[in-house]
């Protein structure tokens, strides 16, 4: 356990799965003040018949803005670390966790427990990350875009010596499981870590009631750019642990739980011109050049504009002082102008009439929002075609990211998705910058996409209107390409979510000689072109049963709420049609709900939807005469 034995020697040769001992939870949002108080509402009911006394007793803790990890020390001493994953599996990060110089190796104090699972957030302190950053451009690098990334990609280094020079640093949040120690509060445990050694932040607090943590949000909101580290919202917990378990989790979000979020940063800066990026659907998607401007840490150039209409709405003009926000706290857009920052001098956007590209007149179809260059054969959109193909939805090719896409591109090694599978690492060692290693390794990748799911290889293949929601629906109603090569417009909308435009949409793609002669190179190459036994839908309560989710949950989020409802049969699509068996509703949905009441499909409420899934017939929320494809009258 001596600090210089911290840092191991040699490079790992991948990062194994690892079974969490207990999940790692997601946490449901609360946006504003008056959704923390609708949380706390919620508690409060779920609570009614418990003996509590008094509100109940909160916990609050500066959401840090890290990467969440699992600690496992046995017998005192640190066995095994692993990254969140998905909740279920992540990955042993156990040699680049030794580096970090805040977490301990041992459990300090006497008798330590025989297990104990720790749960905590790797960061990088601001000033770490500006010195990082400092180095790295005297020596003539690139710098990194935030600290949160840095993080997480420095945890994931194949090298732990590469690690070790990030000064990387831990927070503990919570314990997991654990043997020989027992807590009735989750205030308690947070204390008996801080005196074993462990570094707990200390703007934790205890509260009374959801008034003091409501009070602590917005302090710990006003703090946000003064402390020394990322933060992105506070974490509110049930103090009481016996109440934790006795609300549970639904769909992997703790009942007693939540992470109140703070707005989205903005800032002011002059959008001082508005170009234009060509799509792999041949899309004109308008972005704005600005002033840069630091936002919520990251230094922002360019920003989203979504496209004309949206620009005409927001009376956005070339030359305004503009307000950006990093949505989500990661991507840059335009809010909207300054208006009373105007001098006169601001010019009105219009889309251009033919393509930036290829010169290509635009069109724009009746019920598109998008002006679209028509040329199949356009240099941009095959770019950008191979750029779509390669990302983490799709393909999800490790190491081929943008620039090294654009690269194959301009060398002409790559013109189409399946020149991709007859790279070689002579071709890639030629390229400046690559060692026999990352060229070997970026190739090895390439060969595992051939084993991508079928739905994947069908997103990645770029039809207009396919998102990997079409691309699921598609794969399940088909099976395998030669059956999409095969059908026509009709027999595709005849699939569940699948209306009459996408469906023209994918019938005019798959009859295009060159994209069949695509599918035909990616066939020869090898990749996977149709489901695998174990992905053909299975068969359950709610086989031959579709329905369509809208709203917000309160018991999750609406994904979540799809793949419970899969895992039992059934199907989920996006739009309601005659075809629809229950729309589900949250709060909001209107048109779909108004929709589904023109159509007669059943609505059910969260309630309902509950006793669907646990084979119960659900009572609609909307009484509907489902015999007949008119409304119900009465």
């Amino acid at each position: 356990t001596s600090p210089t034995r911290r840092v191991g020697g040699e490079v790992l040769p991948g990062f194994e799965p690892v079974r969490h001992l207990q999940p790692m939870l997601s946490l449901a949002n609360a946006r504003d003040l008056d959704e923390l108080a609708a949380w706390d509402e919620r508690v409060r009911r779920l609570l009614a018949d418990e003996d509590v006394d008094g509100p109940p007793s909160y916990v609050t803790e500066p959401k840090i803005d890290g990467l969440a990890i699992s600690l496992i020390y046995r017998d005192g001493v640190f066995e095994r670390g692993a990254t969140r994953g998905d909740g279920v599996v992540g990955e042993d990060v156990t040699a680049n966790l030794r580096t970090v110089r805040s977490l301990p190796l041992r459990v300090g104090g006497d008798d330590p427990p025989a297990l104990l699972e720790v749960r905590g957030e790797i960061y990088l302190p601001r000033a770490a990350f500006e010195r990082i950053n400092e180095d790295r451009l005297a020596r003539g690098e690139t710098v990194f875009m935030n600290p949160r990334n840095t993080a997480a990609g420095s945890i994931r280094q194949k090298d732990p010596r590469l690690t070790a020079t990030r000064p990387l640093s831990l927070w503990c949040y919570a314990i997991g499981s654990v043997e020989g120690v027992r807590f009735d509060r989750h205030s308690e445990a947070l204390a008996w870590l801080r005196e074993r050694g462990f570094p707990v932040n200390p703007l934790t607090a205890t509260h009374d009631g959801i008034d003091g943590a409501a009070a602590a949000c917005r302090t710990l909101q006003g703090r946000r750019e003064e402390l020394p580290y990322e933060t992105d919202g506070v974490v509110v917990k049930l103090d009481r642990l016996d109440l934790q378990a006795l609300l549970g989790a639904v769909d992997r979000r703790p009942r007693w739980a939540v992470a109140f979020k703070f707005p989205a940063t903005t800032r002011t800066t002059r959008l001082n011109d508005i170009g234009i990026n060509v799509g792999r659907t041949g899309a004109l998607n308008p972005f704005a050049e600005l002033e840069p401007v630091e936002v919520g840490g990251v230094t922002v150039k360019l920003a989203t504009l979504h496209n004309e209409e949206d620009i005409t709405r927001k009376d956005i003009r070339i030359g305004d002082t503009v307000i950006v926000q990093r949505a989500g706290d990661v991507i840059p857009q335009v809010v909207g102008p300054v208006l009373e920052a105007r001098t006169g001098a601001e010019q009105p956007f219009r889309m251009p009439t033919h393509c930036p590209a290829c010169g290509t007149a635009v069109v724009k179809a009746e019920g598109d929002a998008k002006h679209r260059c028509p040329n199949a054969g356009c240099p941009s959109r095959g770019l950008e075609g191979i750029k779509h193909f390669v990302s983490r939805g799709a393909m999800d090719i490790e190491g081929l990211g943008e620039k090294l896409a654009q690269r194959l591109w301009e060398l002409g090694l790559v013109r189409t998705p399946a020149d991709l599978y007859a790279l070689t690492v002579d071709q890639l060692l030629a390229l400046e910058g690559f060692q026999q290693r990352s060229a070997e390794n970026v190739a090895a990748a390439i060969d595992a996409s051939r084993r991508r799911p079928f739905p994947h290889v069908l997103f990645g293949l770029g039809i207009p209107h396919v998102g990997f929601t079409t691309a699921q629906a598609l794969a399940r109603g088909f099976g395998s390409v030669d059956r999409l090569l095969a059908a026509g417009a009709d027999d595709i909308a005849a699939v569940e979510g699948i209306g009459p435009i996408i469906a023209e949409s994918v019938a005019v793609w798959f009859a295009d000689p060159e994209r069949v002669a695509l599918v035909e190179a990616l066939r020869q190459a090898g990749v996977q072109l149709e489901l695998g036994a174990d992905e053909r839908p299975v068969e359950g309560p709610l086989s031959g049963r579709t329905l369509v989710i809208t709203g917000t949950l309160e018991s999750g989020s609406r994904e979540a709420a799809k793949a419970r409802v899969e895992a039992l049969g059934g199907a989920v699509a996006d739009a309601v049609s005659k075809r629809t068996d229950y729309l589900v509703a949250g709060a909001g949905g209107g048109s779909k709900r108004a929709k589904a009441e023109k159509l007669g499909v059943p609505i059910l409420d969260e309630d309902a939807f509950e006793r669907l899934l646990a084979g119960e017939e659900p009572v609609p929320a909307v009484a509907v005469d489902t015999t007949s494809d008119e409304p119900a009258t009465g």
